[in-house]
């Protein structure tokens, strides 16, 4: 049986930052043990009568870390009741600085919660007052320290660049600061502005600069080569990890494998369909009150979904996996997976793509060149 990874989502904040987008709720906190026992009888619903073998749990959001342990066990028990989770399970938990101290740390790991990604986003004060982050970078070293002292090593930092007023030199500051933290994973994502966000309103009307594609990409490029001098393994195109702490939860995402997502807003790929969880809160619990799930991998709570489609799976195998920067796409698997060569169904993008540098083909293995880790939304364009 195919192992899975369950993604829960917790969309909960103290308060929304500047850029972004995410299913998240500054006023709900009230709905927080309600929303809990719900998602306990989402895992219910999905996990039927068939206990399936799971290999990673992930609390993402919103700040998880907002839940008390009560209310995480509460989901977890009913995670370890409905599903096989592995005894090496990786269980990760998203965390902003400032929301933890020592002993709610001591009780995630007492939950069994291995893992933890902060998002810190930057080192320099002016970066984060614009991204509207409630911590400062103290914290967030605080934080780091506080986690190994409860017994959780293996940690994530996130940071952003490409935010406006950001420089070279401020970058790398940044990603200085958290290399001397020396975490075992680090996250690196281009700042977005979303439509809706108040940043996209401050672009609007001019109070900020629109971001710089160039600088993004020179800043993309210092941090590679800090990262590769401090021994961290450049795995996908936005994470970097020291040998043997790759996220076995996002290599799902990556490897096109099947996972459940469970939560409001939540996004799930098993069974051969996509689906997604209907956004606020307040329906989703009214929806997970109802008796009668649809079935496997679907609740109540389930807004949309659809059976994907043989060419659909074809186009998510190879943008999935292009990402992975070691691995690449493996097109043994792939022809032994639909019966058909990856050149039989993309041969001539693949040879345009090869021809122009931005692939390269070694043995079985397809990988994005160096010079298309930063044009890869050109290459994955293509495969649409």
């Amino acid at each position: 049986m195919t192992s899975l990874s369950l993604y829960l989502h917790i969309p909960f904040c103290r308060h929304r930052c500047a850029y972004c987008d995410f299913n998240t709720y500054t006023s709900l906190a009230d709905l927080q043990t309600a929303y809990a026992a719900s998602l306990a009888a989402e895992v219910q619903q999905v996990a039927g009568t068939e206990r399936r073998r799971a290999h990673t749990l992930f609390f993402g959001g919103g700040t998880p870390s907002l839940m008390t342990p009560t209310q995480l066990e509460t989901i977890l028990t009913a995670v370890h009741t409905h599903f096989a989770v592995t005894e090496d399970a990786e269980v990760t938990l998203e965390a902003n600085p400032g929301t933890v101290d020592l002993a709610y740390l001591a009780a995630l790991r007492e939950l069994g919660i291995n893992r933890l990604s902060f998002g810190v986003q930057s080192a320099i004060p002016g970066e984060l007052a614009l991204l509207e982050r409630e911590h400062d970078f103290a914290a967030a070293v605080t934080a780091v320290h506080l986690a190994r002292q409860a017994g959780i090593s293996n940690i994530n930092l996130d940071l952003i660049y490409g935010v406006p007023g950001q420089t070279l030199a401020s970058w790398g500051e940044s990603v200085c600061a958290a290399l001397a933290l020396q975490p075992t994973h680090i996250s690196l994502y281009c700042l977005t502005i979303e439509p809706g966000t108040p940043m996209k309103r401050w672009l609007d009307n001019g109070r900020i600069p629109a971001p710089d594609p160039d600088l993004a990409a020179d800043q993309y490029g210092l941090a590679c080569e800090q990262m590769a001098a401090h021994g961290y393994a450049h795995y996908e195109i936005s994470n970097w990890a020291l040998p043997g702490y790759a996220c076995a939860h996002n290599l799902t995402y990556w490897r096109n494998g099947e996972y459940l997502g469970l939560g409001a807003g939540a996004h799930g790929h098993a069974a051969g369909m996509r689906y997604e969880v209907v956004k606020q809160p307040r329906v989703y619990i009214r929806r997970l009150q109802q008796a009668e799930a649809p079935g496997y991998p679907l609740s109540t709570a389930v807004a949309a979904h659809h059976a994907l489609t043989r060419q659909e799976q074809m186009t998510d195998t190879v943008i999935t996996q292009l990402r992975l920067l070691e691995e690449g796409l493996d097109l043994t698997t792939f022809r032994q997976k639909f019966g058909q060569s990856l050149l039989d169904v993309y041969g001539r993008t693949v040879a345009q793509l090869l021809e122009w540098g931005l692939l390269a083909l070694s043995g079985d293995r397809l990988r994005l060149t160096p010079q298309g880790w930063f044009l890869s939304n050109q290459v994955f364009y293509r495969f649409l």
